[in-house]
């Protein structure tokens, strides 16, 4: 299992409050009407971006301004069939569109992962008794 993480930035002149709700029950719902693509996928989780931390103090800037607003998350078998989704016409009819809208073209950053539990998940060490 793969993950395809996907960073956006949302359009100049919109508000991250506007693009966390368009994101949320606009394009989340022509995801659903999107078998292109959603047939391939096993999981599709928004995490919507609502500050950031400075590592040099360790404080938490809640509603800081960030280099992206969402980081979307899409698990699949293998790079093949994430390919197979990004490539699929529904994609590019239905979902690139709206994308469109909401996100600036030039800021989208794709990163592929492996993801390898550590804390938490079925790891019973984990589950908040250190001791």
């Amino acid at each position: 299992m793969i993950k395809v993480m996907v960073a956006g930035k949302r359009k100049a002149g919109m508000t991250r409050h506007e693009m966390h709700l368009h994101a949320l029950t606009v394009h989340a719902k022509l995801v659903e009407t999107c078998p292109g693509f959603w047939q391939h996928c096993h999981r599709y989780v928004q995490n919507h971006i609502i500050g950031q931390v400075d590592f040099n103090t360790g404080q938490m800037m809640p509603d800081g301004e960030s280099h992206y607003d969402v980081l979307s998350e899409f698990w699949f078998d293998s790079i093949d069939v994430a390919m197979k989704a990004w490539g699929s016409d529904d994609y590019f009819r239905i979902l690139r569109p709206d994308e469109e809208k909401i996100s600036n073209p030039d800021a989208p950053y794709l990163m592929i992962f492996m993801t390898e539990h550590v804390i938490g998940g079925s790891n019973p060490r984990m589950s908040g008794n250190f001791f």
